[in-house]
């Protein structure tokens, strides 16, 4: 019997046409000798601003650079930033690399963003930030409340936007919203340069210092040493790939969404588990399609069922930040819900080349060992 191929969890997507094109602009660059500081990075942050419909967009070599350039412009050192107990490690590291103090916050199970009522209860006078993470690329509904939150609050808003490429709410785009909003091309995202990260904002303050913190600190104009920097740059052939897979990231993006529309009509209502179901104005980008299994299902065994079984690759979201060894001392014992609703995900495969006969192999390896699992 034929082995049906592995379907993988993610995977960054360059048509052949686009491939071409990348290689030889790439020769182009090779040629010219000009490895940063050219006209790709400057194109690509133009491209990015007009996707996220920003006055400014700054290149830089991960989206932990543009978390730490944002936080240590709001001058979180010595002062505390509300963070999501949902969320990458960065987001915890890069306060912490600027001086500041993490709160975590627990999540709201229904957007998988964060609890309103958490945030209210852990801010206090000295809190001076708070993070904003668009999880698994779906913007909260609740957005609205988020932002008046900060404003309130005076907290300056960082939006941490590296699963939403390309995904908006009531017409807004990801990366509109934040004082500073944040952006990663790791190799598994929606758009990919490889890596690297791009930090968009309408503060020309916050765009000129991300400028002058990703060239060592250096002044711009006097070239001066004025900022504590880095050599944190997104070089020309990075910029290159990163620009032109921004050319693509709609109908990337929109076949994605066929894709998720596809699970979910395969799984609504299925028993044993529960589908993430954004509200109507909602355009998730679906860097991952998470659903929900209900508690005496062994998810260790489907994801290992799932591989060995039907050849197919899932994962949780993420382990809850607390849980890794190097933040347990955050762990408040208030994160419940964040630890219920992690460690109860699961996603399924996600990007441009799954197919919709895919998407329904997929759906249906699910619902057996769903089954299986209930029986």
């Amino acid at each position: 019997m034929t082995q049906k191929r592995t379907i993988p969890l993610s995977k960054p997507h360059y048509p052949a046409d686009l491939r071409k094109t990348i290689a030889a602009d790439i020769e182009s660059i090779l040629e010219s000798g000009r490895l940063m500081s050219g006209p790709w990075a400057k194109n690509f942050e133009e491209r990015f601003a007009g996707i996220t419909e920003r006055n400014y967009a700054v290149s830089l070599n991960s989206c932990t650079t543009a978390l730490q350039i944002a936080l240590n412009f709001a001058g979180v050192s010595g002062r505390g930033v509300l963070v999501p107990a949902g969320s990458f490690i960065t987001d915890i590291s890069a306060v912490q690399f600027a001086g500041g103090r993490p709160v975590l916050v627990d999540m709201n199970p229904e957007t998988l963003a964060l609890d309103l009522g958490d945030l209210a209860r852990k801010i206090t006078p000295e809190t001076r930030a708070m993070i904003w993470v668009h999880l698994t690329g779906a913007i909260a509904s609740d957005y609205e409340a988020i932002l008046e939150f900060a404003v309130r609050h005076d907290l300056f808003l960082i939006e941490d936007a590296s699963h939403a490429h390309g995904a908006s709410i009531d017409g807004r785009p990801a990366g509109s919203f934040g004082d500073a909003s944040c952006f990663s091309f790791y190799p598994t995202k929606v758009l990919s340069s490889g890596t690297g990260g791009m930090l968009t904002t309408d503060n020309p303050d916050i765009a000129r210092y991300a400028r002058e913190m990703r060239m060592f600190g250096k002044q711009e104009g006097t070239g001066e040493i004025i900022h504590r920097g880095n050599d944190w740059f997104l070089d020309e052939i990075r910029a290159c790939v990163g620009y032109h897979h921004a050319g693509v990231l709609g109908e990337q993006v929109a076949h994605r969404r066929m894709i998720a529309g596809r699970y979910f009509e395969a799984l609504a209502n299925h028993p044993g588990l529960r589908l993430l179901d954004p509200l109507p104005g909602s355009k998730p980008a679906w860097y991952q399609y998470p659903l929900f299994l209900n508690a005496g299902i062994d998810r260790a065994a489907m994801i290992e069922a799932m591989k060995e079984k039907y050849g197919i690759e899932v994962k949780g979201i993420y382990k809850p930040t607390h849980h890794e060894e190097i933040f347990r001392s955050l762990d408040d014992g208030t994160l419940k819900v964040t630890e219920e609703v992690l460690d109860r995900s699961l996603c399924l495969p996600m990007h441009a080349e799954v197919s919709e006969a895919d998407a329904d192999r997929i759906a249906a390896a699910v619902a057996s060992e769903i089954r299986a699992s209930l029986s």
